[in-house]
């Protein structure tokens, strides 16, 4: 059974150094816990204390945010000293310049039909079946295919970049009013609503929203300093990354028509885009 009453000394050491943010060696650590060996520390450091540390250079440490939810002896003791677990991932942040956001609006009511329609685009066998609709030439000029590759190569790498490019989107719910008729005066719209009409009307609005990074990315390992956040550490591009135009063909082709698809019928469907362009697009229904 390990020695409770060593580890309590470590522990008494990391409240401390993590209320000042002291830099400290693993030395140090060693001097507050005179009892343990050479081989005790480099367990105990190992197993369990180096993974509520934040590397600072030079074989210095200060305690990091991963052990604020262990800052008392008893949560320390049964989550911490009493078995190995991971208590933070080794994080690689990836900075992307460019990116496209779609977002749709629409009524409520058409919820359930569009994740229906959009959950279909999960599956390979639906997305080769859209392919082949759009037809193998539209295809071949938006995505070329490369030397001496056949149609079922060909095909496969289109579904896995389009797997790469599109893992899933998200739904939220606004609240929200509208006005129903012409701008009227109080009086006027106490007429309308004699006869039943509403003149403004409360509705519920989903919005689909779908997120594509561009381009390549910055990466940076783990630990992450303040500096990595500064401006002058981002790219700038003259031009857009070479897939931000097949990715949004792709889109139009395969996501904007299942939509349209699904909640044909409604008087306007809006989509706005944003990123590295800012537009709105809307689809009416006007008389011929």
């Amino acid at each position: 059974m390990p020695d409770s009453r060593t580890q309590q000394k470590a522990f008494q050491f990391l409240p401390r150094h993590f209320q000042s943010q002291d830099l400290f060696t693993k030395a140090d650590l060693r001097a507050a816990v005179p009892e343990w060996s050479n081989s005790s520390l480099n367990t105990y450091w190992s197993k369990q204390i180096k993974r509520l540390l934040a590397p600072a250079g030079r074989g210095k440490f200060r305690v990091s945010e991963a052990f604020r939810p262990y800052s008392n002896w008893q949560s320390f003791k049964k989550n911490i000293a009493s078995q190995v677990r991971r208590i933070y991932s080794d994080y690689t942040s990836l900075t992307y310049d460019n990116l496209i956001i779609y977002e749709f609006y629409m009524p409520l009511t058409n919820e359930g039909h569009l994740r229906t329609a959009l959950d279909a685009l999960f599956y390979k066998d639906t997305i080769l079946g859209r392919l082949k609709t759009i037809g193998h030439e539209t295809v071949l000029k938006h995505f070329p295919i490369q030397s001496e590759e056949s149609e079922s190569a060909y095909l496969n790498r289109v579904c896995e970049w389009i797997s790469s490019q599109f893992g899933g989107y998200s739904i939220s719910h606004v609240n929200g009013r509208f006005r129903a008729n012409d701008l009227a005066t109080m009086n006027d719209v106490a007429e309308i609503q004699k006869v039943g009409e509403k003149y403004l009307i409360d509705e519920t609005t989903a919005v689909v929203r779908f997120i594509f990074p561009c381009g390549g990315a910055i990466r940076r390992k783990t630990p992450i300093s303040g500096a990595d956040f500064e401006d002058e550490e981002y790219r700038t591009y003259d031009s857009e990354p070479d897939d931000a135009s097949i990715i949004r063909w792709f889109f139009r082709v395969l996501f904007v028509q299942s939509i349209l698809q699904v909640v044909n019928g409604e008087d306007e469907i809006w989509m706005v885009e944003s990123g590295m362009r800012t537009r709105l697009h809307i689809w009416r229904i006007e008389d011929d």
